[in-house]
């Protein structure tokens, strides 16, 4: 079962694993929707306790894949807002989780029956420390050269409000195209970017949601979650569909990606582009590799 939530976070019981016409619309016009259920409470509870084995034994980490999404470096006081890509190649039973098919079958509904899960991975704030997403649209980290189309869901492992670092949105910011990005705290060895344009406070909605609920989003809607002040840990398991990109006929600019093209950074964006984007066209393979090779030999064509 799911039970819905409107963009302003309303629940209502919805008996399939669809979303409604109404639910659609929202989606559509707003950019998100919010579940208030997408999960149960038993199947939450054992994510969340391989999420806290896998985060504690830092697995991953030598391959790059548990980092600081925030910094390029640790800080003196501690990773602030860590994340594990791809958890889902250490615990395979993730994806044969009733949230896996639930969110299967509304990308489904949504994007195509040919879309498919493309990378997974999670996201651990820390109790009192944990450093809130900045503003974002999850396009802003996809290859300019290809048209996307993807859905990501986002599912907190306990309860989230503002002081526990949930979500928020800017409604209708996915009919704005692509916005200017950069890179967090101008270091472009960081993970994470930032919106460059100024998002009016005041048309942000806020979604708090219980631990199994669900925001769902489109990968042009600007989003971002609060700093979590609370006294518990906050972890959510994030998932992401796609169907294959193909090249685009109009690409568009991203210069906040071609500041990441160095020498020094190659290996380590390179790889992670790969385990994000897993499940994408060869095409699109051949011209990563191509261009970061021609970083390396100076031809930056």
């Amino acid at each position: 079962m799911i039970i819905e939530t409107s963009s302003n976070c309303n629940s209502r019981e919805n008996q399939a694993a669809s979303l409604s016409e109404d639910e659609l619309r929202s989606l559509s016009t707003s950019g998100f929707v919010a579940l208030s259920a997408i999960s149960t409470t038993a199947e939450v509870a054992e994510i969340r306790r391989i999420f806290a084995d896998l985060v504690a034994r830092r697995v991953g980490e030598k391959e790059g894949r548990l980092f600081d999404n925030m910094e390029s470096e640790t800080r003196p006081d501690g990773r602030r807002s860590i994340q594990l890509t791809n958890p889902s190649k250490y615990q395979t039973w993730l994806l044969d989780t009733l949230y896996v098919r639930n969110a299967t079958r509304i990308a489904h509904q949504v994007l195509s029956p040919k879309s498919s899960l493309t990378f997974d991975f999670v996201l651990l704030k820390p109790a009192g420390v944990g450093a809130g997403t900045p503003w974002h649209q999850d396009e802003a980290y996809l290859d300019p050269k290809f048209d996307h189309s993807t859905l990501t869901f986002w599912m907190p492992l306990q309860d989230v409000a503002s002081s526990d670092g949930c979500m928020a949105y800017l409604p209708g910011s996915h009919l704005r195209g692509v916005l200017e990005h950069r890179s967090v705290h101008g270091d472009r060895h960081a993970h994470a970017f930032e919106c460059a344009t100024a998002v009016p406070q005041e048309e942000l909605v806020v979604c708090p949601l219980p631990a199994g609920g669900c925001a769902i989003h489109g990968q042009r809607t600007l989003h971002t979650s609060t700093n979590n002040t609370s006294s518990v840990d906050r972890y959510a398991y994030i998932l992401t569909f796609g169907i294959a990109p193909v090249l685009s006929k109009n690409p568009r600019k991203a210069p906040w990606l071609e500041q990441r093209r160095s020498k020094e950074s190659f290996f380590r964006l390179l790889f992670r582009k790969v385990q994000r984007i897993r499940s994408s066209a060869t095409s699109m393979y051949r011209v990563y590799l191509k261009r970061r090779l021609n970083v390396i030999s100076g031809n930056h064509s």
